[in-house]
C-alpha cells in the first residue's frame, strides 16, 4: 500500500511539472510587399518584441495592445498584422501592404 501511495505521489508531481508551458522560441517570418520589396520580422514572444529587417536595417519594436491580430511599435515605426497579412508603417511614408510567403 505504501509503494502504491508513493507511486501515485511521484506520478502526480511528474504530471504537475510537465504541464508547465515551454518558453516560446523566436520566429523569423519573411514577407513580400505589394511594391516588390522583401522584408522579414523576427518575433520574440518571450521578450514582447519584434525586429523588422528592411533594407539591411534592424528596427526593434515593442509589442502593443491589439484588439485583433498583432501590433508592434517604437513610435514612428509600426507593424500590424493578422494571419498572413502585414502592414508596415514607417514615419510618414505610405504604409506597405505585405503578406507572408
Amino acid at each position: 500500500m505504501k509503494a502504491f501511495a508513493l507511486a501515485l505521489l511521484v506520478t502526480s508531481i511528474s504530471c504537475a511539472c510537465s504541464s508547465t508551458p515551454p518558453a516560446q522560441a523566436d520566429r523569423n517570418v519573411s514577407f513580400t510587399c505589394t511594391n516588390g520589396e522583401s522584408i522579414s520580422v523576427v518575433f520574440s514572444p518571450a521578450n514582447g518584441t519584434a525586429i523588422l529587417v528592411r533594407n539591411g536595417e534592424n528596427i526593434e519594436l515593442k509589442q502593443q495592445p491589439s484588439g485583433s491580430g498583432f501590433m508592434y511599435s517604437n513610435g514612428p515605426n509600426t507593424i500590424r498584422g493578422k494571419g498572413n497579412d502585414l502592414t508596415v508603417e514607417i514615419g510618414r511614408m505610405v504604409p506597405l501592404q505585405c503578406s507572408s510567403e
